[in-house]
């Protein structure tokens, strides 16, 4: 009995070293919500496990064109190298990675290129405030946290399935250690 409880224990604290070894996106260039004032040169994601080769990354304007980046992989950045001119206007970055942990993980997250300057008189840009109907600074977030849900569903879904298979597995192996020993007297 002592074996079998000491053999969970065993699993369960090998688990949660497994859990917590995830890849996950550290830091991007540009950031997420960054409003950039000049066209970026590359873009540049970092994450916290060395990455496999087969992860990449997309840009997409706003109307949904994908942007040509040229991909190189460094232990843990992917960097991508900018193909073509960037207009002004918001841009996401979709990303799918194969982390050292072998589980395939996917995210996005947005940014905006704003390099003209707005020549508006300040009259008609307070109007332009006023008459707006929605906030786009909530608006934004709200986006911005539905995008950080889904990321965290898609990349906890193997973990449960890998704990589930763990605890299938005690139970198999207390229950045929159960039976030996039973047999055995």
């Amino acid at each position: 009995m002592k074996k079998i409880l000491l053999l969970t224990l065993f699993v369960l604290l090998l688990s949660s070293t497994v859990v917590s070894a995830h890849t996950a996106l550290e830091a991007s260039s540009p950031a997420d919500g960054e409003v950039m004032t000049e066209e970026p040169r590359e873009i540049i994601l970092e994450f916290n496990t060395p990455l496999e080769e087969a992860s990449s990354f997309t840009v997409e304007n706003a109307e949904g064109e994908e942007i040509p980046f040229g991909i190189t992989l460094e232990e843990q950045k992917m960097i991508g190298t900018l193909g073509a001119a960037m207009a002004d206007g918001e841009y996401t970055v979709n990303w799918k990675i194969i982390g050292a942990d072998g589980h395939p993980i996917e995210g996005a997250y947005a940014f905006t290129v704003k390099t003209a300057e707005e020549t508006f008189p300040a009259e008609e840009n307070e109007e332009t405030v006023e008459s707006g109907s929605e906030d786009p600074v909530k608006e934004t977030t709200s986006l911005f946290e539905e995008q950080s849900i889904d990321q965290e569903e898609s990349s906890e879904a193997p973990y449960v399935m890998v704990i589930v298979l763990m605890v299938l597995a005690v139970i198999a192996g207390g229950t045929l250690m159960w039976a030996a020993k039973r047999r055995g007297n």
